[in-house]
């Protein structure tokens, strides 16, 4: 973990989670600190900690975060991965800005980061730097490729301290819907789409979801808060294309987000309100919550 302010301590959340005690090490310190967990996000991997005296970490650095990374600039990944005790530094370059998901739900997908150098088991939680600020957080690792780690980004990062500024964390937003590519010639030419490579075709609305009513099955979204939605469902956003759903990805539940739809060759434009698909997290990994089954004796009772 890093400190980004006055007794804040920031680290992933799985390197927190179903935790009974946590203990803090300051590099170059045999002394141990109890620690406890103010807010933690499971759908992005973040949490923050405090400790109950902060004097002895009043004399260490405290992190300022910079913007998303360029592709093929220079990071360094900080932290105490396996192999050694002692502090642990290692240069890598960006070769990848996706949206992809993320391991510890197993149900949720962000903006990532993906740089080639080593991202292992123990690295979790430590700072990602470039120009001294933090650009990102070491969280995951592809193990079925060599050199391929990945760090959240400074935009999930600071929705989340964003989040949590009210004293609880709210978890994300979502437009509940489901989309379909339209860059084949033969569909757009079926759909009286012109081949200029905008928009996709809407295949499904949630129930209950944020455009529940106001989208139906078969409108073309053609674009996103002023975005422009590409036929394979990216968007520019700080000079980078990314998925669509990135723009959402960056507000908050109560927020609006305007929508272009083509509905029976009529364009139209709708104002969305977001909202939390509450119930989709039966889909995400459960943490600090007691199974409902206990095992005794080889028996299982629910």
């Amino acid at each position: 973990g890093f400190i980004i302010g006055k007794n804040r301590i920031l680290t992933n959340a799985h390197v927190v989670s179903n935790g009974r005690r946590i203990l803090l090490n300051i590099y170059g310190s045999p002394q141990k600190y109890a620690a406890k967990v103010e807010f933690i996000a499971h759908d992005c991997d973040l949490a923050i900690l405090s400790v109950e005296d902060f004097t002895n970490f009043e004399k260490l650095p405290v992190f300022t975060f910079g913007e998303v990374p360029q592709l093929e600039t220079q990071v360094r990944v900080i932290g105490y991965p396996i192999g050694g005790d002692r502090l642990s530094v290692t240069r890598g370059v960006v070769s990848r800005i996706d949206f992809s998901a993320y391991s510890h739900s197993r149900a949720d997908s962000h903006l990532i980061v993906q740089i080639d150098a080593a991202i292992n088991p123990g690295n979790s939680g430590g700072p990602v730097v470039q120009d001294g600020k933090v650009v990102g957080v070491a969280f995951q690792g592809l193990r079925q490729a060599d050199n391929t780690g990945y760090i959240i980004p400074t935009p999930v990062v600071k929705r989340f301290l964003k989040d949590v500024e009210d004293g609880r964390y709210d978890s994300y937003a979502e437009l509940g819907l489901g989309d379909f590519p339209l860059f084949n010639p033969a569909m757009r030419k079926a759909l009286k789409l012109p081949d200029d490579n905008t928009g996709v075709l809407i295949t499904n609305v949630t129930p209950t979801g944020s455009c529940d009513g106001a989208i139906k099955p078969g409108d073309i979204l053609l674009s996103l808060d002023g975005k422009q939605v590409d036929s394979a469902g990216m968007v520019t956003i700080d000079g980078e294309d990314v998925d669509m759903h990135e723009i959402v990805e960056r507000k908050f539940a109560g927020d609006k987000v305007a929508m272009r739809i083509l509905r029976e060759g009529v364009p139209k434009d709708l104002e969305i309100t977001l909202k939390p698909l509450s119930w989709s997290r039966m889909y995400a990994i459960q943490y600090e919550v007691k199974p409902r089954y206990i095992m005794f004796a080889g028996l299982v009772f629910q």
